[in-house]
């Protein structure tokens, strides 16, 4: 009865262990990453230059460690590009123009296929 209690525990730390692992591989990318039009990146300043780089262009001050960004270039009126500073879901959250970002930002946003971007679409 020892061993079939040391056993059933060790199975389930497996299964624990294999759960973690399987959730975490949603979150894999492929290459269609960087075709997303309407996307969420979770953001750490430690992660890219990028994203120090985004709160320069955008006058963020002070600068902050982690944050979310949105970028919505879903419209085919470029000028209707937007990209929100923090979670759209939060009152009145920082909304800019795309055009606010230098191209080097720009496309290092759309070209980020870390697993901290999320398809909004």
């Amino acid at each position: 009865m020892k061993y079939f209690k040391i056993l059933f525990t060790l199975l389930l730390s497996l299964l624990f262990i294999f759960s973690i692992d399987c959730s975490s591989s949603k979150k894999v990318r492929g290459p269609g990453v960087t075709k997303w039009k309407y996307f969420k990146i979770y953001a750490d300043a430690d992660d890219a230059p990028i994203f120090v780089k985004i709160q320069d262009d955008l006058q963020i001050v002070p600068k902050l460690e982690r944050f979310t960004v949105v970028v919505d270039i879903r419209d085919k009126d470029t000028s209707n590009w937007y990209i929100i500073f923090g979670d759209e879901a939060s009152s009145n959250p920082p909304r800019f123009s795309w055009s606010q970002l230098s191209k080097d930002v720009q496309d290092g946003l759309i070209k980020w296929d870390g697993s901290n971007k999320e398809n909004l679409q």
